[in-house]
């Protein structure tokens, strides 16, 4: 069965997810891991022929399962230990808009932190600071958004207070934030709005906020967030150009981690990108690796780098985007792009719902054109990089055509979006039949057979109605 090829990454994907969830509603950690264990046990079973071949790898995979949930629910439930006080010289490694202020992660030798800052201190990533402050434990929410998990999933250990900066005599360091802080004040100063706003979110994982309301209205928002959709397009222009190179997986994994880097090793980011990585190194030693299961154990990589990304809402759209992907092959051809469109749109509608509250319906349709359409305009964005570096108004002239291209799509978008202007609102049972919808798509992509599709689909929606009560 397709099972045993293509999930057991997707079982230890689920019982890692199962131990981190209960551990978070008060399970002790190793009860939780121990119920993470058994429920892989429970779905490897699905694929059990009684052979003793797959009993070894069941059990072998039931062990992997309880000894990775026992590790991440370990670190879930242990606070680092935090200073009293920080005197330190630090680096600004990240900074975004934060209400009225700014907030940063500031990286010192005693580990990351952050900080709310106002904007008229023009810090920027990259800057050496002088650093004294308080240091308190992330805020925890048990109720909308929770500021702990969504530190912790960005590397930070605690929050500062208090705070006291100087600028070191050093000022700027020579490392990727200053790079990234550069090349974004270059992007922001040579290239037109749309064109410029569309760079700033491929290249660095920045949202223009003018962007962001459009998609929002046209229900692709997904395509500002660095995705397996941005990195695949990336790695596919890398990899085409350098198709007659000996060296072309080699350099395009060395450009890969390039790009990730400059992305902020953004959640989603992240997970394409050692997904992608997987599938060259596969056809690097020539063992090609199925899309489900690259997703999967890109996935695990990252929970168990970091478990809070299960609460990232970039990770959990990511994931669950990519293994819908991985399942479109089952529709029938002339109609796969309708499908996939209206699938994807589905699965995802509990997750947006949950956490944005509305969603517009207008996505169903403007996703079917707007996907392939900005692939190409996406291109050629990225191409506008060195073409902008061409003399005489060259560089000029193309881009103006870019920016006019974008412009132009942007006005179809507006004029199919005022055909559907409804929007659902927050609704309780759109996860559930989000999670339906997808398991019952992926347990025919796996051959599970009817009766045991069914199973599996009643079971996930009834865990999932115990960890979210």
């Amino acid at each position: 069965m397709k099972l045993l090829y293509e999930a057991p990454g997707l079982c230890l994907l689920t019982s890692l997810v199962i131990s981190i969830l209960l551990t978070a509603k008060g399970f002790p950690f190793w009860l939780a891991s121990v119920v993470a264990g058994s429920v892989m046990l429970s779905l490897g079973f699905c694929s059990y022929d009684g052979t003793d071949e797959v009993f070894a790898i069941l059990i072998l995979c039931f062990l992997i399962g309880l000894s990775g949930s026992l590790w991440l629910t370990w670190r879930v439930t242990h606070e680092p230990k935090l200073p009293d006080r920080l005197t330190e010289t630090a680096i600004v490694a990240f900074e975004r808009p934060w209400g009225s202020k700014r907030a940063l992660i500031l990286k010192t030798a005693q580990g990351n932190y952050v900080a709310e800052v106002t904007p008229n201190l023009a810090l920027r990533e990259g800057d050496r600071i002088k650093v004294k402050a308080s240091v308190l434990p992330l805020e925890k929410k048990t109720s909308g958004f929770n500021p702990y998990t969504y530190w912790r999933a960005r590397g930070v250990s605690g929050r500062l207070v208090g705070l006291q900066l100087l600028k070191s005599n050093k000022g700027r360091t020579f490392s990727l934030y200053c790079w990234r802080s550069i090349l974004r004040k270059w992007v922001l100063l040579n290239f037109p709005l749309r064109v410029r706003g569309y760079l700033l979110a491929l290249l660095f994982g920045v949202k223009d906020p003018d962007l962001a309301q459009v998609h929002a209205r046209w229900g692709t928002s997904h395509l500002l967030a660095v995705s397996g959709f941005h990195v695949a397009l990336v790695v596919g222009i890398v990899f085409r150009a350098l198709r007659r190179t000996r060296w072309k997986v080699q350099i395009s994994l060395f450009l890969l981690f390039l790009y990730l880097a400059f992305t902020g090793f953004a959640a989603s980011a992240m997970r394409a990108g050692i997904m992608v990585a997987f599938i060259l190194m596969g056809k690097l030693i020539g063992r090609p690796m199925k899309a489900i299961q690259a997703v999967s154990l890109a996935a695990v990589c990252l929970l168990l780098w970091r478990p809070w990304f299960v609460w990232d809402v970039g990770w959990k759209l990511s994931v669950l985007s990519a293994l819908a992907i991985g399942c479109i092959d089952i529709f029938p051809k002339r109609f796969s792009l309708l499908l996939s469109s209206a699938f994807l749109w589905t699965i995802t509608a509990g997750i947006v719902l949950v956490t944005f509250k509305t969603l517009p319906i207008a996505g169903l349709i403007t996703n079917i054109f707007a996907i392939p359409i900005f692939a190409i305009l996406f291109m050629a964005v990225l191409l506008s990089v060195p073409i902008a570096l061409l003399p005489y108004g060259l560089g000029a002239t193309v881009i103006s055509f870019v920016e006019k291209s974008i412009l132009a799509f942007e006005y179809v978008l507006n004029w199919m979006t005022s055909f559907v202007p409804m929007s659902i609102v927050d609704t309780w049972h759109w996860p559930f039949i989000s999670l339906a919808v997808f398991f019952i798509i992926l347990a025919r992509k796996l051959e599970l057979g009817c009766l045991r599709s069914v199973c599996v689909t009643i079971c996930g929606l009834m865990l999932y109605g115990v960890l979210l009560s």
